[in-house]
């Protein structure tokens, strides 16, 4: 009898695993489903994630050239080429790469030439240099210059008047006082 209670038994186990299975199956399809959901959903770039997206693509725009075009940004010019570099930054940010790597991977295929601010190191650092030292040089000699100047500068002699000279100005300044006297009594 034992044998037939365990028979019986294993029976009704199995007759109960077989009603819990679907359901089983049923609410891990339904769990999944909900997750599936909840990833594509979370997904979608919402507004502000597309806005942050988009004022990163155009940072590391403007801190390119185009180059086929003398000092043109990246983000003015309208060249095929400048369209594709734009859509490639775009396409490499949803990647997930790093905005200095998109600007790494532009200098590299292209040259120095393509990047806005040229880098502060090596020939460029002696260039700013120079540039620097020749400002402070042409400030030094123009003060120098004028310091000079101001010093050499003599008051211009004022020369006598001879007798003419004076009697010409005794007049003009013997009609200016009979004008004065002559206004202020009227």
């Amino acid at each position: 009898m034992s044998e037939r209670a365990s028979q019986s038994m294993s029976r009704s186990k199995r007759s109960k695993l077989r009603r819990l299975v679907p359901i089983v199956v049923a609410a891990t399809v339904i769990a999944l489903a909900l997750l599936i959901a909840i990833d594509v959903g979370g997904a979608g770039p919402s507004p502000a994630r597309a806005q942050d997206f988009e004022a990163q693509a155009q940072q590391i725009e403007s801190q390119l050239l185009c180059p086929q075009c003398t000092n043109k940004r990246l983000d003015i010019c309208e060249l095929a080429i400048c369209v594709d570099m734009r859509e490639l930054i775009r396409e490499r940010l949803a990647a997930g790469d790093a905005p200095d790597d998109i600007i790494l991977f532009f200098s590299n295929r292209y040259g120095e030439r393509v990047l806005a601010d040229l880098p502060k190191s090596g020939f460029n650092l002696v260039l700013f240099g120079w540039v620097g030292g020749s400002l402070l040089l042409v400030a030094a000699l123009g003060t120098a210059a004028l310091l000079r100047l101001r010093r050499t500068a003599a008051p211009a002699a004022v020369a006598a008047l001879d007798a003419e000279g004076e009697r010409w100005l005794d007049e003009q300044t013997a009609d200016d006082t009979s004008d004065d006297t002559s206004d202020g009594s009227a």
